[in-house]
């Protein structure tokens, strides 16, 4: 009798100790089995482009061009585009101009560098930029010369291929900065709208007047055609 109770109680015993084995062995494969979750890393944070008065101190800017935070373009390329481009037009930088200029204005620059370029751009005191965009969405600066407290306006395309950015003037009336309020590039583009409509008036006789400049339903407003006028892109080579 003895007996059989060791021998139960051995039996007991084993199956004990199986079945604490089993549960830890099926508690081990459960760990492994489970998956690890791994953190992603974190995106590293999105730059910013760089003030417009740190480029121009790191960029050696004349301190006549005159770029208001606000009105630069969020672009930090274009922002150093853009001071470059005016810096050159003021020192008549002709090789970095030649490298920023559209096609047409190159073949341009060389005569504006004979007229004078220089000599003019020395009178200059001050160049206030503005930047906005086209009816079409073409992104543009406005320049505002300053020579001897008069002013002068010329507006540039600001064209981005992915590979550069060049600069193409655009026509720009007489007396324009007497006329410009508000946001000057999108009223730059208002005006020109008025003066086409004039133009396509049918009464040949008829004169008409906008913002104080005379016009001609024929067309012939005065306006200045091509880059920067008569004398060529963008300078204050004067009225």
């Amino acid at each position: 009798m003895n007996q059989s109770k060791c021998v139960l109680n051995a039996v007991m015993l084993f199956a004990v100790s199986a079945l604490v084995i089993g549960c830890g062995s099926g508690d081990e494969k459960e760990k492994i089995k489970a998956p690890v979750v791994q953190q992603r890393p974190a995106a590293p944070p999105k730059q910013t482009a760089r003030a417009v008065d740190q480029l121009a101190t790191s960029l050696s800017i004349d301190d006549r061009i005159s770029l208001d935070e606000n009105e630069a373009p969020r672009s930090e390329q274009q922002r150093i585009a853009i001071l470059k481009f005016f810096n050159a037009m003021l020192h008549a930088d002709s090789g970095v101009l030649k490298n920023m200029l559209s096609y047409g204005d190159q073949l341009e620059l060389d005569a504006m560098i004979d007229a004078g370029l220089a000599q003019s751009m020395d009178d200059v005191s001050l160049v206030v930029l503005k930047t906005g965009n086209s009816p079409e969405g073409r992104q543009c600066v406005m320049a505002i010369y300053e020579i001897d407290m008069d002013y002068q306006v010329q507006l540039w395309y600001l064209d981005d291929s992915g590979n550069g950015i060049s600069f193409t003037a655009a026509g720009t009336p007489p007396n324009l900065v007497d006329k410009l309020s508000g946001n000057w590039v999108r009223n730059y583009f208002d005006l020109k709208n008025k003066r086409a409509e004039i133009a396509q008036q049918e009464d040949e006789e008829t004169s008409y007047t906008l913002a104080g400049e005379l016009t001609s339903s024929d067309g012939n407003d005065n306006q200045q055609d091509g880059p920067g006028g008569p004398r060529g892109p963008g300078g204050p080579i004067g009225r």
